[in-house]
Parts: structure tokens; C-alpha cells; sequence
């Protein structure tokens, strides 16, 4: 058999280079539980675009619990109002009895304006984070969603000229307390209304977020599904890579030894 002297030792070591590289991927991947960026660029690409969706959907889901809150601050104090307005209504529908004494009438007065007071005060103060509640002035907008144009828009209702809330409820005689019934009433469905607007946003805000949620769940999966390593295909990769690498070194050997042997033969 004839023994030649050269070997292709450039290509050996080449391919020991890219053996390695591929060696030390498969390592990297296994031990940081993420594909290599650099084998799958438009995989990052794609990962970006979901952790952007996912921050920006957990961030809506925020503001959206905020406004829930916010709701339910609202809500409380309407209920208040309307126990007030109740509890006046009553006191009016006593009123309009003759036969009451001037001192009852008057103790009927007192009980009803402090309770006018009371929803004054509580108009004039309900407010979430700075933000009036209760006095109109325009919409309070939330950012719904991860993206633009995802907003939920909520009209503040204008409870400042209810008139159980500016001491306008005159009960100095039964004829005058038979003339506020009509007013109560007016301002009963006013709050009742502001309440149904109040729970209708708030279930609406309630099923946006649990939608935010599913889709932030939805979203975190795809990304795991692209960014995480395979471990199943990683293991067998490194398995190969580790095989191709052996092959190579024992090439290198066998290739370095040829030449030797070659010399031995020449000086004997």
C-alpha cells in the first residue's frame, strides 16, 4: 500500500472549527433553556414582537383593573347617595301630614338638609386619583389594549344639580313637602342611572381584562414555544455534534500519524 506524505489538513481543521461552533450552540441552548439568536434571526424578530404585545397587554390589564376600581369607588358613593335620597324621600312623605307639630316639622327639616349635605359633600369629593367622579366634565379614557386605539371611553355623570344635594328640599309645610316628591324622584332615576352606566363600564372593563389575560397566557406560550429550547432535538443535536467532533479528532490523529510513518519507512 503506498503511503503519501501530504494531508488535507486545512480541511480537517475547518471542519473541527465548525464542529465546535455547532458543539458549543447546542451546549449554550441546553444550559440557558433559549434557542441561539443567531441561528434563527427571524425567530428573534418574532419573539421581540411577542414580548412587545405581552407588555403591552399586561399594562392595559392594569390600567383596565384601575378602572374597575375606579367604578367601584363611583358605585359606592352613588349608593350612598341614593340611601340619602331614600331616607329623604321619607322624611318628605311625613312631611306632608297637617297634623305634625312645629317642632317634629322643624326635626324633619334638620334630618333632611344634613343628608342634602351629605350628598353634597360626597359629589363634590368623590374622586379616583385626582380624577372627579360625580361633577360631569367629559369622558375618562383607558388604554384597553396593547396596541393603538385600544380605548374605552367613560362619561362622568353631572350629579352637581340634584336637588337633594342643595338643600332645595322644603318641607316647612305639607304643601311644599307634596312639591319635592316630584324632585326626589327626578333625582332617584338620575343616580339610579348613573349607577346602571357606572356597573354596565364596569362589567364591560371586567371581561376586557380577562380577555387581556387569556391573550397575554396565549401570547407567552407562542413565545416559549419559539424561544425556548427543544430539549428533545437540542439533546440529539448535541449527540451528533459530539460524534462528528470524535470523528474529526481521530482523522487529525490518523492524519498526522500518516506522515510519520512514512519517514520511519524511508529511514530504515
Amino acid at each position: 500500500m503506498a503511503l503519501g506524505i501530504s494531508a488535507n489538513l486545512p480541511s480537517l481543521n475547518a471542519q473541527n472549527s465548525l464542529n465546535s461552533t455547532a458543539l458549543s450552540k447546542s451546549l449554550s441552548e441546553l444550559s440557558s433553556a433559549k434557542r441561539s439568536s443567531q441561528a434563527d434571526p427571524a425567530s428573534t424578530v418574532l419573539i421581540e414582537q411577542f414580548a412587545s404585545q405581552i407588555a403591552g397587554s399586561n399594562q392595559a390589564r392594569s390600567n383596565l383593573n384601575d378602572g374597575i376600581s375606579l367604578t367601584q369607588v363611583a358605585d359606592g358613593a352613588l349608593s350612598t347617595i341614593q340611601d340619602n335620597t331614600q331616607r329623604i324621600r321619607e322624611l318628605t312623605i311625613a312631611a306632608g301630614n297637617d297634623t305634625l307639630s312645629t317642632q317634629d316639622r322643624a326635626a324633619i327639616q334638620e334630618e333632611s338638609n344634613q343628608l342634602s349635605l351629605s350628598n353634597s359633600d360626597i359629589v363634590q369629593n368623590t374622586n379616583f386619583n385626582g380624577a372627579t367622579l360625580l361633577q360631569g366634565q367629559g369622558n375618562l379614557n383607558f388604554q384597553a389594549g396593547a396596541n393603538a386605539g385600544d380605548q374605552l371611553a367613560l362619561s362622568r355623570p353631572d350629579l352637581t344639580k340634584l336637588n337633594s344635594s342643595n338643600g332645595q328640599i322644603d318641607l316647612s309645610s305639607a304643601a311644599a313637602a307634596g312639591q319635592a316628591l316630584s324632585r326626589l324622584d327626578s333625582d332617584l332615576a338620575s343616580v339610579s342611572s348613573a349607577r346602571s352606566d357606572f356597573g354596565a363600564v364596569s362589567n364591560r372593563l371586567t371581561a376586557s381584562a380577562a380577555n387581556l389575560q387569556n391573550r397575554s397566557e396565549n401570547l407567552s406560550a407562542a413565545k416559549s414555544r419559539v424561544a425556548d429550547t427543544d430539549y428533545a432535538a437540542a439533546t440529539a443535536n448535541l449527540v451528533q455534534q459530539q460524534v462528528r467532533a470524535q470523528a474529526n479528532i481521530a482523522a487529525q490523529a490518523q492524519a498526522n500519524a500518516a506522515p510519520q510513518q512514512v519517514l520511519s519507512l524511508l529511514r530504515s
